[in-house]
């Protein structure tokens, strides 16, 4: 008997579970999928004219009010019918005084246009103008056109929020990506900042710009893949059963934060002061292998953060920096210089490892 090739995708649900969490967008498609489809049979069993004319509103609310988060279906949902039943007061409105010509859909597209500027509809009052042109050059024509729309449309945002409600995301997988990679991007720019460190002599001016990361776009993604994750949390019954790892990420991403800073101002200092271009450099030989070493450290210490550092690495960080300290006031008590920019490598050195998230003591 020839045995039935077994399919890669079976047998591997927790594959599968990591691949959906954390591709969101795929959850999405299908709820909105699921919601639309629900949207249409209901559509097609309600016992009114203007329904069966026009059941595909149904879905496209569903469409409409389904979001990544919870919290954001309910919001888009109510922001959505609002601009779409505004735009269509507004299109029945201006018809009843001005009549049906070329002044009346000038004055409701303009009207359209600025009422889509209202904050309260967020970034549903697109559909405000859309909404006003089709009652206005449909529901002249179809009485029953303006009631279709709008009450269908809110039909399907119901159905899609109730599908939203039912299976309820919750991004903490995307967050833990952008968390990764900022601490990714951080780490690598200290190593970047040790190997300069390391070369016999400075690197130029150019070569410290190869060396500097761009970390504003990364911790901009961090922070809206957190933010989303906390916004999720709001009315989710399952928010309940990962409040621990919600609250690990907030306070990993309130440290990745500070630590930015730092590292921003480490490599600024250091590269605008350590160049092979000036005849005096802020650390010189005698400071640059024990600064590379203690950067190389912090960097160590920072890739080894999951929900907190390693506390060996940890301590070897503080070590390299304890050395380097001493390297420091040795420096100062042979030289004339006042090395205030080593003493700023040390007091930020400092101040990362003190951002770096702690592990608790057992029983805590």
């Amino acid at each position: 008997m020839t045995a039935v090739p077994r399919r890669p995708w079976l047998g591997r649900p927790g594959r599968l579970r990591r691949t959906w969490a954390r591709h969101p967008r795929v959850g999405l498609a299908v709820k909105a999928a699921l919601a639309a489809a629900l949207a249409w049979l209901v559509a097609g069993v309600l016992p009114l004219d203007p329904a069966q004319q026009y059941p595909y509103y149904a879905p496209l609310g569903a469409v409409i009010a389904t979001s990544t988060t919870l919290s954001g279906s309910v919001r888009s949902s109510l922001q959505s019918v609002a601009a779409i039943a505004l735009g269509a007061a507004l299109a029945l409105g201006v018809s009843a005084v001005l009549g049906d010509n070329l002044g009346t859909l000038a004055v409701v597209v303009a009207g359209g246009v600025l009422l889509a500027g209202w904050r309260r509809l967020g970034s549903s009052g697109s559909w405000t103008a859309t909404s006003a042109l089709f009652v206005l050059v449909l529901g002249s024509q179809d009485p029953g056109f303006v009631a279709a729309y709008t009450g269908l449309t809110a039909l399907g945002a119901a159905i899609g929020l109730g599908v939203t409600a039912a299976f309820p995301p919750l991004p903490l997988a995307p967050a833990a990506e952008q968390l990764r990679a900022l601490r990714d991007t951080l780490a690598g720019q200290l190593e970047d900042l040790a190997d300069g460190l390391q070369q016999e002599h400075p690197p130029t001016e150019d070569e410290w710009r190869l060396r500097t990361h761009r970390i504003d776009p990364v911790l901009a993604q961090m922070r809206e893949a957190v933010q989303q994750a906390a916004e999720a949390r709001r009315g989710n019954r399952r928010a309940r059963h990962y409040r621990d790892a919600a609250e690990t990420q907030y306070r990993q991403a309130r440290a990745l934060e500070r630590l930015s800073l730092l590292v921003e101002q480490l490599t600024q200092v250091i590269a605008e002061t350590e160049r092979a271009e000036f005849e005096r450099v802020a650390l010189g030989p005698a400071l640059r292998p024990a600064a590379a070493r203690t950067l190389a450290a912090l960097a160590a210490a920072l890739r080894s953060v999951e929900d907190a550092a390693d506390p060996e690495t940890l301590r070897r960080a503080r070590a390299c920096l304890h050395e380097f300290t001493e390297a420091v006031r040795r420096a100062r008590a042979t030289s004339t210089d006042d090395l205030f920019v080593a003493g700023d490598v040390v007091q930020t050195v400092r101040r990362s490892l003190d951002a770096l998230p702690l592990r608790e003591p057992a029983g805590q």
